[in-house]
């Protein structure tokens, strides 16, 4: 790169021949000369956007002689229209977010190719379909190659079923809810490329197995991110002989607000006799553990708050300096975030910062009470920092009760009619749960069950959950959706060392009169916490 911006650089006009023209590809990278762009035209080669768009694409690369030349053109021809629409819907769920792709995925035309030689080779050589190879392969191994989150191979696995199936070769069988969409009748390449040009131009989120509330979810996304750009560009400064407050006198008065806000730390010494219970053999109760640790986090918590705010408001006096760290908190605060030294010791949250004080002094009063005044009869495991430590400090409570190895146990979800004001009683054993929202699907209190969501309803909170410890060896619900839990709306995090998410709790099964792959393509899910 720096060989080529000296040669560019030296380059004489009045010598060079004026049919001269150098023609560069490049993948995205940081160390591209400056210079060379500036001097040059750019072009950008981005996928298409909508599910027609990528379908016109996919076929304007297929020839007519690719097109004709496999033994079972019935078969091939409606398997590679399923493919290319597979293909087309994966890239186009990635606008939506978390509720589309936990992380999304950079799929490119190869992955298409190499599956589109793979399914023609299987038709010439089999005498059948091999329809369970070709998931595999497709699903699991060419696109699944680059799929690293769990769910998100769930997913893939989900959408691909309904579209590499035998009734694929059924003319009236459709490849979504709406009859648009279906892979056309055997014919020649151009009266395929005339049914995609028939597809509307607005894709509806159904096609992609999403309920319509998706596109709500895609339009608040899109704004979200253009405000947080509006944010970055705006002036820090009040404009001179102005009556608008300055951005200290701002943060000056914030941070005297939230200082005031901030709960006292929490006092171990006071605690309530049960909430430490000492078991038979000496030592503290696996809840008691957890309450402890929690305790000590929350508590690490509210002093850095404490401290940074004094801090902050003494270097706006000009009584202290005003450090690195200071500044970048000045700054959070004038754009209503929460500072990056609260998060390096806090709680994952999506919240602006007036939402995540009001969500803190909940967590306080939460813990505060389990703290002061014993157990509760169902506890609020969005307040917790590591509700996974929770679900394992609750299992080995019933497991050394009971004399029974914690690794043979594992909890069943039972949803409660009532929510936490109307409770009375805690569990005979197990645990009450309660805080948590549905986003994708509603839960149906009267009937027991998940149904769609209600039109313009993003998230739903459930009642209470009992969690009930059973053995590993129980059999399932055959009808149940196995939902995934995480402490954000954003559900991707970093990989932990047990394969999954560190920001995925665990999954609850919810019972549904649907197949749970109805419920894997909506992307439905329980979360501990909303954005706002």
């Amino acid at each position: 790169m720096p060989e080529l911006e000296r040669i560019q650089e030296a380059q004489n006009e009045e010598t060079t021949n004026p049919e001269y023209r150098l023609w560069l590809t490049s993948m995205p990278t940081s160390v591209f000369p400056v210079p060379v762009l500036q001097s040059g035209i750019k072009l950008t080669n981005e996928p298409p956007k909508g599910l027609k768009a990528n379908l016109k694409r996919t076929f304007n690369e297929i020839t007519e002689a690719q097109y004709e030349e496999c033994d079972k053109p019935k078969e091939y021809k409606k398997l590679i229209f399923a493919l290319a629409y597979f293909h087309a819907v994966i890239l186009e769920r990635r606008k939506f977010g978390a509720i589309g792709w936990n992380i999304s995925y950079e799929w490119m035309n190869s992955d298409f190719f190499i599956s589109e030689a793979q399914l023609k080779m299987f038709l010439n050589q089999q005498p059948e379909v091999p329809y369970t190879a070709l998931n595999y392969l497709v699903a699991e191994i060419n696109y699944g190659g680059r799929v690293t989150d769990d769910k998100d191979v769930e997913l893939i696995k989900s959408l691909l079923k309904r579209y590499f199936t035998p009734d694929i070769l059924r003319d009236e069988y459709k490849l979504s809810l709406l009859d648009t969409y279906y892979a056309p009748k055997e014919g020649s390449l151009s009266q395929a490329k005339d049914y995609i040009n028939t597809l509307p131009l607005e894709d509806d989120p159904e096609i992609f197995g999403l309920h319509p509330n998706a596109n709500i979810t895609f339009k608040k996304k899109t704004v979200s991110e253009f405000l947080n750009m509006l944010i970055l560009i705006q002036p820090r400064t009040a404009a001179k002989g102005s009556n608008v407050a300055t951005p200290e006198e701002i943060v000056a008065g914030e941070a005297a607000r939230m200082l005031n806000l901030v709960p006292e730390i929490l006092d171990k010494k006071r605690a309530h006799e049960n909430s430490f219970i000492i078991t038979d053999n000496g030592s503290l109760e696996s809840l008691g553990v957890f309450l402890d640790q929690e305790i000590d986090r929350f508590n690490i918590l509210l002093k850095v708050m404490k401290k940074t705010l004094s801090d902050l408001g003494e270097a706006i006096k000009g009584t202290v300096v005003m450090s690195f760290e200071l500044e970048k908190m000045f700054n959070d605060i004038i754009d209503k975030r929460v500072p990056g030294n609260w998060e390096d010791v806090g709680y994952p949250s999506l919240k602006p910062l007036g939402s995540w004080m009001d969500d803190l002094i909940l967590r306080i009063e939460f813990m505060s009470g389990w703290l002061y005044e014993g157990p509760p009869k169902s506890y609020l495991l969005p307040a917790f920092f590591f509700p996974q430590g929770f679900m394992t400090a609750s299992l080995q409570t019933y497991s050394r009760k009971n004399q029974i190895a914690i690794d043979t146990l594992k909890f069943k979800t039972h949803l409660r009619k009532e929510f936490n004001k109307d409770l009375k009683e805690p569990p005979e054993y197990g645990v009450n749960i309660h805080g948590l929202y549905l986003q994708g699907a509603r839960w149906n209190v009267n009937e027991g069950k998940l149904a769609d969501s209600k039109k313009g309803v993003l998230f739903v909170e459930v009642p209470i959950i009992w969690l009930e410890p059973i053995l590993e060896t129980t059999k399932d619900d055959d009808r149940a959706y196995k939902c995934p839990l995480y402490k954000t709306s954003l559900r991707k995090g970093e990989l932990s060392t047990t394969g999954h998410s560190t920001n995925f709790i665990m999954y609850l099964a919810l019972h549904t009169e649907q197949k749970p792959e109805f419920w894997i393509n909506r992307g439905v899910a329980l979360l501990c916490q909303l954005d706002d």
